[in-house]
C-alpha cells in the first residue's frame, strides 16, 4: 500500500476550510476551492475507469494548466504512488522511467499527448480522454514489472543525472507533508497570499511552492504557461501577486526589458529565484531598477526545499540563499563527515523529516548520499556566523588546472557581469595532452567577442581560472528541467 492516501487525507482537509476563495486562475479559467473539489471528484470518477489499483505507479506528465492540481489529489485519493515527469523528457529519459518504475498509465495534456505516444514507441498501448473536457490524456504504458519498493512511497520526483538519465527520488508521506508544513510557515503564507508560478509545475521547485503551497495555505496559485516580460510584469502588479516563482533568466530579462512606466512591484513579498545560482550583480541591477529584492531560494527533489533568503537580508548578503526553512538543519562537513567551524568551506549537508529515504533509479554511483534523513548534497557551502549559506559550487564539478581548483560557478558569475552576456556556463576539458581547462559558452545580449571577454575575466579572476576558450552560442544548452547544462559534446568542433 502506498502512502499517498495519507496526503490527500491531510490536504483534502485543508482545501475543505477555504470553500468560495480562489485557488487557481490561469489565462483562460478560474477555480475556487470548492469548484477544486468537485473537479477532484469528477476526475476520481473518470480515472475508475482506467482500473488503476493502489500497488500502481501513474505518472503525471501535464504542462502548466488548472488540472494539474485537482489531478493530484485525485490520484493521490486512490492510493497509487505519484510519479512527476516533465513534459521536456524525450527518448532516453522516458525509456528509462518506463523501464525502472512501470507507470501503468501516464496523463498528458491533450497538445503534448500525440509527442508523448510517438516518444514512447513499443511502450504504447492505448489512449483516452480522460474526463469531458477533453484537457486531459491518458496514455497506458505497457507494463513489464516493477520494484516492490516503490510501494511504500507517495511521490516520486526526478531530477537531472550525471550520466543524463534522471535519478528518481522516492518520497514518503511524511516527506511530503514535512515538506509542505515548512514552506507555508517559513514564508507564511496565508488565505491572502497570490502566488504566481511560470516555471514548470511538474518540476519539484514548481510543485512544492505552487501547487502543494496552494493546497495547504489557502493562497491561490496563478499559472502560466509562457514568459513575456512585460506581460509578466504588468501582470505582478495588477493581479497583486505576493510571491513569484522565477529562475534566473527571467530576472535578466525582466532587467533588459524596455518599459514607458516602472511597474510598482512593492506588493510583492517574495520574488523567489532557484534551480541555478543567481549573482549578486544580477539582484543589485535588479533592485536599482524596480526598488525590490530578489531572495535566492535553494532547495532539491531530495530535500525539498531548505533554505531562502530573507529579504532585509538581501542586500547586505547578495550571494546568500539564505537561512534553513523551518525543520531543515543545515551543516557543512569535511570529507570525514565532521562538522567545521563557521566560516570555513565543506560540504553541505541537509536534514530533517522531508529528506527522502532513497532513491527509486539512476542513483549515484558508490555510497548513497541519502542516509537516514540526512543529504550529502555534493555542494560546497560556508555557513557565516549568523546562520546564512553560501554555495561555492560543486564538488564533482570543480575543475583541476595543474593542481589548483575552479569552481565553474565562479568564472560564471564574473563572465555574466560582463553587460553584453546575458547567460554563461562553465566546465573543465581536457586538451590532447590531457591537462584540464576552463571552457566557456554564452549567449550574448549585446556585442563582444571571445577575446573582450577573456581580457575581462584576466582583470576579475587569477589567470589559472581564466578560460582558454570562450564560445558565443545562439542560445546554451539546457536539460529537460530547464537547467543549463553544458556537457563536453555540446562543445563547436
Amino acid at each position: 500500500m502506498s502512502a499517498s492516501r495519507a496526503v490527500f487525507d491531510r490536504l483534502n482537509e485543508r482545501v475543505g476550510l477555504f470553500k468560495s476563495r480562489p485557488a487557481l486562475g490561469s489565462a483562460d479559467s478560474q477555480l475556487t476551492f470548492a469548484e477544486l473539489l468537485e473537479c477532484v471528484a469528477s476526475f476520481r470518477t473518470a480515472l475508475s475507469s482506467l482500473n488503476i489499483d493502489e500497488r500502481d505507479v501513474i505518472g503525471l506528465a501535464l504542462p502548466n494548466q488548472i488540472e494539474l492540481a485537482p489531478l493530484y489529489l485525485a490520484l493521490c485519493s486512490l492510493d497509487c504512488t505519484v510519479a512527476l515527469i516533465s513534459t521536456k523528457y524525450r527518448d532516453h529519459e522516458l525509456e528509462a522511467i518506463v523501464s525502472r518504475i512501470a507507470p501503468s498509465w501516464i496523463l498528458s495534456g491533450r497538445a503534448e499527448a500525440t509527442t508523448l505516444v510517438e516518444t514512447l514507441g513499443s511502450s504504447f498501448v492505448e489512449s483516452r480522454p480522460l474526463g469531458q473536457s477533453g484537457e486531459v490524456v491518458a496514455v497506458k504504458v505497457k507494463v513489464c514489472g516493477r520494484s516492490t519498493e516503490i510501494d511504500h512511497l507517495a511521490l516520486l520526483k526526478f531530477t537531472s543525472g550525471s550520466t543524463g538519465v534522471p535519478k528518481g527520488v522516492g518520497l514518503t508521506a511524511d516527506n511530503v507533508l514535512s515538506e509542505i508544513r515548512s514552506v507555508v510557515d517559513t514564508l507564511g503564507l496565508t488565505t491572502g497570499d497570490r502566488i504566481m508560478a511560470l516555471v514548470p509545475l511538474t518540476h519539484s521547485y514548481g510543485f512544492d511552492l505552487g501547487v502543494l503551497a496552494m493546497l495547504y495555505s489557502g493562497a491561490s496559485l496563478h499559472i502560466g504557461s509562457g514568459f513575456v516580460p512585460r506581460l509578466t510584469l504588468r501582470y505582478i502588479q495588477t493581479e497583486r501577486i505576493t510571491v513569484f516563482l522565477g529562475v534566473p533568466p527571467m530576472y535578466r530579462a525582466l532587467i533588459d526589458t524596455r518599459l514607458k512606466e516602472t511597474p510598482d512591484l512593492s506588493g510583492v513579498r517574495y520574488l523567489l529565484s532557484c534551480t541555478a545560482p543567481l549573482s549578486a550583480a544580477t539582484i543589485g541591477q535588479f533592485h536599482d531598477r524596480f526598488g525590490v529584492v530578489i531572495c535566492q531560494h535553494y532547495g532539491s527533489s531530495e530535500t525539498g526545499a531548505a533554505t531562502n533568503q530573507i529579504p532585509s537580508e538581501v542586500l547586505k548578503r547578495p550571494d546568500s540563499v539564505g537561512k534553513p526553512m523551518k525543520d531543515v538543519m543545515i551543516r557543512i562537513v569535511d570529507d570525514s563527515g565532521a562538522e567545521v567551524r563557521p566560516g570555513e568551506e565543506g560540504e553541505v549537508m541537509i536534514s530533517g523529516p522531508a529528506v527522502a529515504p532513497g532513491y527509486v533509479m539512476g542513483a549515484p554511483k558508490g555510497t548513497s548520499p541519502l542516509v537516514d534523513g540526512h543529504y550529502r548534497t555534493g555542494e560546497i557551502g560556508v555557513l557565516d556566523n549568523d546562520g546564512f549559506l553560501f554555495l561555492k559550487g560543486r564538488i564533482d564539478h570543480l575543475i583541476n588546472v595543474g593542481g589548483l581548483k575552479v569552481g565553474p560557478d565562479e568564472v560564471v558569475e564574473v563572465l555574466e557581469q560582463h553587460p553584453a552576456v546575458r547567460e554563461a556556463a562553465v566546465i573543465g576539458v581536457r586538451d590532447r595532452a590531457g591537462e584540464e581547462f576552463v571552457y566557456a559558452a554564452v549567449s550574448l545580449g549585446g556585442d563582444a567577442d571571445e577575446d573582450a571577454l577573456i581580457a575581462f575575466c584576466g582583470q576579475h579572476l587569477a589567470q589559472y581560472k581564466v578560460p582558454r576558450r570562450i564560445d558565443i552560442l545562439d542560445r546554451l544548452p539546457r536539460g529537460a528541467t530547464g537547467k543549463i547544462q553544458l556537457r563536453a559534446e555540446d562543445i563547436p568542433s
